[in-house]
């Protein structure tokens, strides 16, 4: 994505993704050039960016906002990102490799050690790039860059939502399984799994 702005010291679309600039807040030129300390023109161009790809929202008197993910939008989301990891799923059962099993494998251990310690916000970083690595397995860059674009919303979608410990084992467990499917080759299959892992909002036990 193209709308950085450095803001001492992250840029505004990370303070954004993690809610530091909070949903519905009203961000001025004037109020982001006392912010960072850049002037107009770079201001101007990173919230050009991030209007363009969704972030920022138009409002009264022109004024931009921070998208507001509503309940709707959350399921939106949901729907493309699983037409999207689903059909990359049923290419990765042709071309993957012994080590891309193996290094999600490794992506898995990683995330069942955050669990156990409870560390929420190491496993969904790390939860993200198990997905995104699978779908990566079917060398498909379009999709990628597709995924890429979506991957701030995800983020998005997740602020406030609390992930307990054992919804986290759950989720390890659900990711052994596919990649189960992943090793035995059956697309379809990993498809299925992998559709109701995405948008199941119940919590895992």
């Amino acid at each position: 994505m193209q709308g950085y702005l450095f803001c001492r010291p992250m840029p505004l679309q990370d303070l954004i993704e993690r809610g530091e600039l909070l949903p519905g807040a009203m961000l001025s030129e004037r109020r982001l050039m006392d912010l960072t300390g850049f002037g107009r023109t770079p201001v101007r161009e990173a919230l050009r960016a991030l209007r363009s790809e969704g972030l920022l929202v138009p409002g009264a008197r022109r004024q931009l906002h921070v998208v507001d993910i509503s309940a709707e939008h959350r399921q939106e989301i949901a729907t493309v990102r699983t037409a999207l990891e689903t059909a990359a799923a049923r290419v990765a059962v042709t071309t993957r490799t012994a080590g891309d099993v193996d290094g999600l494998r490794t992506l898995v251990l990683r995330q069942r050690r955050y669990a156990r310690v409870g560390d929420s916000s190491a496993f969904m970083a790390a939860d993200e790039e198990f997905h995104r690595t699978l779908a990566g397995v079917a060398a498909m860059p379009t999709l990628d860059r597709l995924l890429d674009q979506l991957g701030a919303f995800v983020r998005l979608a997740r602020l406030g939502q609390p992930t307990p410990q054992r919804h986290m084992m759950a989720l390890v467990r659900e990711h052994d399984a596919l990649l189960d499917l992943l090793e035995e080759g059956d697309g379809e299959a990993l498809a299925e799994a992998l559709g109701s892992h995405i948008v199941s909002t119940a919590p895992r036990t």
